[in-house]
């Protein structure tokens, strides 16, 4: 890979632009970049040319569409290579999962200094119950991710927030509904999740809730929990909805993976027909992927398939209506499986839900980058804001798809090219 930094500089002239907050696009604009920021966005006029700094470079950007780099809010990375295919696929913001709290604020700023990977927004530790859902991963040596009392579960929490952690994670699930007839996990009880969540509110931490059916969804949100990490399995009522509008709480939908599990092989099937998606995949990944081993082990593991295909249009409803209602929607993909272009499916999945191509974006710009309580810096195209730019040669509003036909990518005013597509 190779990183080519722009001129002190730089105008794209007569691109069409998106910025993110779902405003319609606007046509035959310039962009101008000086350094990591963007300077100033206007109309392609001589006048509006011949004001630019001495020594600009003008690129031709006509025929294209300028985005903001999009934002996933909810990912796991299996290596370095994961966060660096995501960049690629105009990725440059990421809400990492991760059970070391201690890594995850080291993973957070090495990050702001690589110009290979997403910038890297961690939540850690993710809290569970001994022997629930997700503690097979490993224990976090400094910080008490089982805690079994609320007393624990405060005292865990301030050793996060002690050592510089913005958001922690917890696991309100038994598993239910997608491990049945499989027996339930354990989940953590009322109490010590009550503690977690008044103990972050007190820290000022941020915390992202996994609790995908509706009773466990209610119980994070009386708590406190400022992001729910997947979409609801049950069609959601209206109090429930209003709350999460008036308490301003993210849904982060992760369709991506509740389609995974609902049929595994259509979904790698629906991926791997486009081109531009297959090239993009190593060969023995391609081969791992389409063998029907590869959907055969999600089946062994999660076999209440017909369960999830069954929540599916409850899923959707809720997608459209709380985004209807105003409830903030940010983009998240919990895609292990195709770390990268998994945010592309994900958008096309929201369009097919019923969303606009304009509202799926802004969920993958501006909405994400406010949960990360990031959005004064990046999120949208805007004088000020950090020159994070996915730069398109097909227009993304007539074909959501078309986020895959990438120009170039910008993370903080450093192109991001490859000899690889993308």
């Amino acid at each position: 890979m190779k990183f080519l930094l722009l001129a002190t500089t730089i105008a794209f002239r007569g691109a069409t632009v998106i910025d993110g907050t779902g405003a319609p696009p606007r046509p035959n604009m310039v962009v101008v970049v000086s350094d990591d920021r963007i300077t100033a966005i206007f109309p392609l006029t001589p006048e509006g040319l011949a004001r630019l700094p001495a020594g600009t470079e003008v690129l031709n950007a006509e025929g294209q569409w300028i985005l903001p780099g999009l934002i996933d809010a909810h990912v796991h990375a299996e290596s370095d290579d994961d966060l660096k295919r995501m960049l690629r696929w105009g990725v440059t913001s990421v809400r990492l999962m991760e059970e070391n709290a201690a890594k995850a604020v080291q993973e957070s700023k090495a990050s702001r200094n690589r110009n290979d990977i997403p910038d890297v927004f961690s939540a850690a530790p993710i809290f569970t119950a001994r022997d629930g859902w997700w503690a097979e991963q490993p224990a976090d040596p400094n910080v008490n991710r089982f805690p079994a009392t609320p007393e624990e579960a405060r005292a865990a929490v301030r050793k996060a927030a002690a050592l510089g952690i913005p958001e922690i994670k917890l696991m309100l699930d038994d598993m239910r509904w997608c491990r049945d007839p499989k027996p339930r996990l354990p989940r953590l009880s009322a109490d010590v999740a009550a503690a977690l969540l008044s103990e972050a509110a007190k820290a000022r931490l941020r915390a992202t809730v996994h609790a995908p059916q509706l009773t466990d969804a209610r119980e994070a949100l009386a708590g406190g929990a400022t992001a729910l990490a997947h979409g609801v399995l049950e069609r959601m009522d209206r109090a429930t909805v209003q709350r999460m509008k008036e308490k301003a709480v993210f849904y982060i939908p992760t369709m991506s993976l509740f389609e995974f599990l609902a049929d595994t092989r259509a979904f790698v099937n629906t991926v791997l027909s486009d081109s531009r998606i297959v090239a993009s995949l190593p060969r023995q990944t391609l081969a791992r992927y389409s063998a029907s081993a590869y959907a055969n082990q999600y089946r062994e593991r999660y076999p209440n398939a017909q369960g999830v295909r069954q929540a599916l249009p409850a899923l959707r409803e809720n997608l459209r209506g709380l985004t209807a209602a105003g409830v903030p929607v940010a983009l998240g993909t919990d895609m292990w499986a195709f770390p990268g272009p998994g945010v592309s499916v994900e958008l096309d999945l929201y369009v097919r839900s019923g969303l606009s191509a304009l509202e799926a974006i802004r969920s993958a710009t501006q909405t994400a980058a406010r949960s990360l309580d990031a959005d004064a810096d990046r999120g949208t195209l805007a004088p000020g804001k950090r020159a994070d730019l996915l730069i398109l040669n097909l227009d993304p509003l007539s074909d959501i798809r078309n986020v895959r036909a990438i120009r170039a990518v910008y993370k903080a005013g450093v192109r991001v090219s490859s000899s690889a597509s993308p």
